[in-house]
């Protein structure tokens, strides 16, 4: 399965001043008061988002293992500003991974094959079927691509992916 995204939040448990931060003029973090209330600092695998409350989010992540080193970044960068031993460590809250069948996919056939309770298509309002499932949501396109937000573990995703690609292959095949 191929990472797309890896979200993650925690708390520094101390009040930020963004403007005292901006006014440093570092080029990896932005803050823009009229435009959002939170500033943004670019680390080496994705971003993160700081807010005046304390609160963080680390975003744009392809592996687990890089939430720790971006983690250890972000402190480095705000350790004049905070004391980093309050820190609450990141959190999982979103894992979007990707997978594809290997051919085309009927979806009409899908929808009237397939008995999904949390099922909707609606091909004038948004391309794919999307389909609820216990542990993620599943968004699969006529191309055979399948996109799986909603993750809160790689295992979460690759049980997903594994039921839904049982059931829909047998559906082709049949």
């Amino acid at each position: 399965m191929k990472l797309i995204n890896i979200v993650c939040s925690g708390d520094f448990h101390a009040q930020i001043d963004l403007d005292l931060i901006n006014s440093l003029n570092n080029p990896l973090f932005t803050y823009v008061r009229k435009k959002y209330h939170g500033g943004y600092f670019h680390i080496s695998h994705g971003k993160a988002t700081i807010y005046a409350s304390g609160k963080y989010i680390i975003y744009g992540l392809k592996n687990i293992e890089d939430i720790n080193p971006s983690f250890d970044e972000l402190c480095e960068f705000l350790s004049p500003h905070i004391d980093v031993s309050e820190v609450t460590p990141p959190k999982i809250q979103n894992i979007v991974g990707m997978e594809r069948f290997p051919q085309e996919i009927d979806l009409n056939k899908i929808v009237n094959s397939m008995q999904f309770e949390q099922c909707e298509y609606e091909p004038e309002q948004f391309p794919g079927l999307i389909i609820h499932l216990k542990d993620c949501t599943a968004l699969i396109f006529k191309s055979g691509k399948v996109i799986l937000p909603g993750g809160k573990s790689i295992e979460g995703l690759e049980r997903c992916w594994n039921h839904l690609k049982g059931k829909i292959l047998n559906v082709l095949s049949g």
